[in-house]
């Protein structure tokens, strides 16, 4: 992948996930945006953004480490990079599912 295409993916992960902590971007959440209004009414919105947004960061900071610190870009290095971004949509799918529920 281009150096400048790395970069452009770090953006938009930055970029979308301050939009979910600024409170807006509810239409890029996936299955939400279709639901029906007493789907929606189950979810905790504003936990739904922080789940997301925070994934988000995460998930930019972690291909920005990887476009910073490995300049060869072992095979090792990318095993654990595919690990580590899989674990952290694991994480963000769970929560979306348990956590940003209405009790």
């Amino acid at each position: 992948m281009g150096f400048a295409v790395e970069w452009l993916i770090v953006i938009v992960f930055v970029f979308v996930g301050i939009l979910f902590l600024t409170g807006h971007g509810w239409r890029l959440i996936a299955g939400y945006n279709t639901a029906s209004k007493e789907k929606k009414a189950k979810y905790d919105l504003q936990r739904l953004y922080l789940v997301n947004g925070i994934g988000m960061l995460v998930l930019g900071i972690l291909v920005a480490t990887m476009n910073v610190f490995v300049d060869d870009r072992t095979m090792l290095w990318q095993l654990l990079f595919l690990v580590f971004f899989i674990i952290v949509l694991i994480v963000i799918v769970v929560l979306n599912g348990t956590w940003c529920m209405k009790r």
